[in-house]
Order: structure tokens, then C-alpha cells, then sequence
């Protein structure tokens, strides 16, 4: 069964700051998230890394007692890393996996590294792999799948670099988030989720118009031709609304987490009627 999610990185405006400190808790939003409709979340890594593990047993209970369900968390974890800073790396990402568990994620979800294919050296790229095959054995032992976003400046910045990476990983549990690479082009969206079918697990949807958020339903990709595809290809996994309409803002000051959750709603409908027309099941 597929479920959309709402991913709590749309709710807020210091996503991209370093060091990226959230201006709301997560269990600050959990209520207004169930206010608005919502079952189902993928969290930013930040909004769960910051709270210390004693606080996930409170956050678990809020969403037992809100009918909400965390599936995935968000990682951003740097791969090509050695010595000391490696083991940091391995430590923080450890340390979320254990969150995921404890929360009863189905999946944790993240960045492949921080750099492109073409930017690593040969013994950079094998630390990769090498990180990467410790992660998911990890993952797995806690009944978790990886998804690895494809995304620029990382190596899923390609299909070709994504289906490299994954054959020289050779984990089972090792998957793809897969989010359009050209967020103008529907046919090559259709196209390289296509290419990827086989490992695609979960889908990130952001509507763009011209550049800049929109709703799902006035983006520059054709959303409703996507979810056709989904369905011809029988997809059976987590649908995430990462980005929405007015999320995005200049001051955190500007930023109206009203007014951004009433937008994710009009994407939850759009996404909720195109499933329905393609006779494609989905909770949310």
C-alpha cells in the first residue's frame, strides 16, 4: 500500500542555514500537522537530532496520541570522509538510525553524500561504498530500508551514477528516493524514474512554476502524467510532499506555518484525486 507523507522540512525556514538549528520543535508541529489533515511524516533529520534521545519516547507517544505515523527520517550523512571525521560521521548517523527504530520508521532517507560523482577521487569513491555497505547492514539489523534522494552534488546526481553506486553497494535494502532531476521536463522525469523503477521505494513531489514553489497541481512538470507512471509500473511505497507554496521565505520572521500547511493541504487533494484516477491505492 502506498501512503503519503508531508515531510516536516517544509515547515521550516532555516532548512538551508548552517548550522541548521530549527525555529519550531517537532512536537510543536505534530498538532497542527494532525490538525491539517495528515498520517503520515518524513522528519528533517534536525528536527529530531537536536531533541537528545530521551526526548523520542515523548515525540513517539505525541504521534501515537495524534493518530500520526513517522515512516521515514531524513540524513544527510558525508560518505567520502576518513579517520577521525569518519568515525563522527558513522557515530551521527548511527546514533539517527536508533532514532528511526525507536520512532517505527519503515525507512530512513538520505542525501549520497555531499559530493558529485565526477568530484570524488578513486579512494574517495571507495570509502563511499564502503560507508554506505556499513550503513544499510546497520539499517538492516533495525528492519530499516535506506533510500538514497537523486540529487545533485551528490552520487545519485545521475541515473547512470545512481545505478552505479547502488550495484557497487550490493545491499538489498539499499533503495531510491527518486525526485525528478529537471524540474521543468515531464517526459524526462517519466523517463528516468523509469530507469530506476526497480529500486524506487519512495517519491519526493515539489511543485515548481518558473523556479519557485508552486502547487503540485501548476508545476512545471506534469504531476498527474507522473503518478500515471507510478501507476503502470505498479509503484508500492512512501509519497512525500517535501516543498510547498510559500515555504519559502526571507526573514523565518515571514514565514506562516498557517498558511504553508493550508498549501500542503491543496497538494495533499491534488496528489490524493490523481491516485484515485489512475485506480493507484494510497493512505494519507
Amino acid at each position: 500500500m502506498n501512503h503519503l507523507l508531508l515531510n516536516t522540512i517544509a515547515l521550516e525556514p532555516n532548512r538551508w542555514k548552517r548550522p541548521s538549528r530549527p525555529t519550531r520543535s517537532i512536537l510543536g508541529l505534530l498538532q497542527p500537522i494532525a490538525e491539517a489533515g495528515f498520517r503520515f511524516l518524513e522528519v528533517w533529520q534536525y528536527h529530531l537530532s537536536l531533541e537528545g534521545k530521551e526526548a523520542i519516547g515523548t515525540i513517539r507517544e505525541a504521534c501515537r496520541g495524534l493518530d500520526l505515523a513517522i515512516r521515514i527520517v531524513g540524513l544527510y550523512p558525508k560518505l567520502h570522509l576518513a579517520g577521525a571525521e569518519r568515525e563522527r560521521e558513522l557515530d551521527q548517523a548511527g546514533m539517527m538510525l536508533d532514532y528511526a527504530a525507536l520512532l517505527g520508521a519503515s525507512g530512513v532517507k538520505i542525501f549520497v553524500g555531499s559530493q558529485g560523482a565526477q568530484a570524488l577521487s578513486g579512494d574517495e569513491y571507495t570509502r563511499s561504498v564502503d560507508m554506505m555497505r556499513m550503513l544499510a547492514l546497520r539499517a538492516r539489523e533495525k528492519g530499516l530500508v535506506v533510500t538514497g534522494e537523486t540529487h545533485e552534488k551528490t552520487l545519485f546526481d545521475s541515473v547512470e551514477s545512481c545505478q552505479r553506486f547502488l550495484r557497487d553497494t550490493g545491499a538489498d535494502n539499499f533503495k531510491v528516493c527518486f525526485q525528478p532531476y529537471n524540474s521543468r521536463d515531464t517526459h524526462q522525469a517519466i523517463r528516468d524514474f523509469e530507469n530506476l523503477v526497480d529500486h524506487v521505494v519512495h517519491l519526493h513531489l515539489q511543485g515548481r512554476k518558473n523556479g519557485k514553489y508552486d502547487f503540485l497541481e501548476n508545476s512545471d512538470i506534469d504531476y498527474g502524467k507522473l503518478m500515471q507512471a507510478l501507476a503502470v509500473h505498479r509503484f508500492n511505497g512512501d509519497i512525500s510532499i517535501e516543498f510547498v507554496k510559500d515555504c519559502v521565505v526571507q526573514d523565518p520572521s515571514d514565514f506562516d506555518l498557517d498558511l504553508v500547511l493550508r498549501n500542503a493541504q491543496r497538494d495533499r487533494t491534488f496528489v490524493l484525486t490523481q491516485a484515485a484516477a489512475c485506480g493507484m491505492p494510497i493512505l494519507g
